[in-house]
């Protein structure tokens, strides 16, 4: 049985898309800039906010006009997110009794997200009421963001975790399989977020539900 679980948040526990969406969009149309589909806004996340402003003006402008609009893209998105952040956001279907079932076997599982720290602790508190999590970590100042490892390493001293064999990475996208591999950490992904099963081809199990995470947990 695993000891520990590390969670990517969105795309892997929260469907949080078409609230992403809505606020590139917003902010877009006071920069008289073009929208973007939810399909698209789907490969400008992951990488944190200041990327989220970089793919999104090189997507609907150019790479030239990234200095004039990355910065109020960047304020005026942070503001529309803060205010519809819940407005279709909900867990995946089955998240919620999984992490359940991980509490009811002791195993701990935690939350690494490229979002701004604050945001996911509100968003933990909001959203998974009643479960309990060992640690919950956005990006802070002195944490980079995946895939860089420092999160990661964070996590295992935070919760006195270090046996590479005992914990399980768990997440949505490229970056999240390329984090597990830098922290030698072996990767589950999931086929219902935010990347198309082709891409997820490097990990070490691929599932297509929440119970399946529980399954190799406590198998394995």
């Amino acid at each position: 049985m695993k000891k520990l679980l590390i969670f990517d948040l969105d795309g892997t526990l929260l469907n949080s898309i078409d609230d992403i969406t809505l606020s590139i969009n917003l902010a877009l149309n006071d920069l008289n800039l073009r929208e973007v589909s939810v399909d698209e806004a789907k490969y400008l996340t992951g990488s944190g906010v200041d990327v989220l402003a970089d793919r999104t003006i090189k997507l609907v402008a150019s790479e030239d006009k990234l200095n004039l609009y990355k910065d109020k893209f960047k304020e005026y998105y942070q503001k529309y997110y803060t205010i519809h952040q819940k407005d279709k956001t909900a867990p995946y279907e089955g998240v919620l009794d999984a992490l359940k079932e991980l509490n009811k076997n002791n195993i701990k599982f935690a939350v690494l997200s490229n979002k701004p720290h604050f945001d996911v602790v509100k968003i933990i508190d909001y959203y998974f009421k009643g479960i309990n999590f060992s640690y919950v970590l956005g990006k802070i100042e002195k944490n980079k963001i995946k895939p860089a490892i420092d999160g990661i390493i964070m996590i295992e001293d935070e919760l006195n975790i270090k046996n590479k064999e005992d914990i399980l990475y768990v997440g949505d996208t490229n970056v999240d399989i390329q984090t597990a591999r830098n922290a030698e950490l072996k990767v589950i992904a999931c086929t219902w977020g935010f990347r198309k099963i082709d891409e997820l081809k490097d990990a070490d199990y691929i599932i297509n539900k929440p119970a399946e995470f529980v399954e190799i947990a406590i198998n394995e």
